[in-house]
């Protein structure tokens, strides 16, 4: 590779990977390409994709980008298909709610033949916070940019693993001392991509998506505790 050449892993997924044969390519292209030269490059290489590409969406290290977003050594760019239905709701269950979380629901629905591994993550309220006694936890969001964040982290998921089916539910309201917060359950053919996801999902739940905890404690006192779950 010459001084002026960058390498770029390109990835290749569903339907994708069904048409080229195989999940992955890497690219040598000139320092200072973009998404779009990336794709010129490919479909010199693989015609197939002529009539499919401008129904795809591109990811470059794991985030959206466009065509025109340039491309550096060593990136990840994944050509990602239409989900099922044009949406992600076959896949994905995302919600917020002050309803309790359903746990067996949420099983059934991430149930999937193609399943090797069921992974939960469960969030519950607990009794101490710094050696202070709680009695109950009050969760408040923003519900509507928090359902659009958890949607986020789910297509995040099942670009980064071969998942089958996601399921994140968050409450708001107030809960007392044993009470499920969170839920979190990932299906996978196999488990070591059930257990990764999951753990990234409830680290990048406390990142980006907008929900805020009270703890109340037995004294009568409480405060709010950002960025925890």
């Amino acid at each position: 590779m010459g001084n002026n050449e960058i390498k770029v892993r390109i990835r290749f997924l569903g339907p994708a990977k069904e048409l080229i044969g195989r999940d992955e390519t890497v690219l040598t292209l000139p320092e200072g390409s973009s998404v779009a030269n990336a794709v010129s490059a490919l479909l010199r290489e693989f015609p197939k994709f002529s009539d499919r590409l401008k129904h795809y969406k591109f990811a470059v290290n794991f985030e959206y980008a466009d065509e025109k977003t340039l491309l550096k050594d060593g990136d990840e760019l994944a050509l990602i298909p239409p989900v099922s239905g044009g949406s992600l709701e076959a896949t994905v269950w995302v919600d917020v709610s002050p309803e309790p979380i359903d746990l067996t629901s949420l099983l059934d629905f991430v149930a999937s033949p193609q399943a090797g591994a069921i992974v939960s993550f469960v969030g519950t309220v607990r009794e101490l916070s710094h050696g202070k006694k709680v009695t109950a936890l009050t969760y408040e969001a923003y519900e509507p940019m928090a359902k659009k964040e958890l949607m986020r982290i789910a297509e995040e998921m099942l670009n980064r693993w071969r998942l089958c089916k996601v399921a994140i539910v968050h409450r708001t309201g107030t809960l007392s001392v044993g009470k499920i917060s969170v839920a979190i359950i990932v299906s996978a053919p196999h488990r070591s991509d059930a257990f990764e996801a999951a753990r990234y999902a409830i680290e990048r739940i406390k990142e980006i998506v907008p929900i805020w905890k009270r703890e109340h404690f037995e004294d009568g006192t409480s405060e709010w505790v950002e960025g925890k779950i």
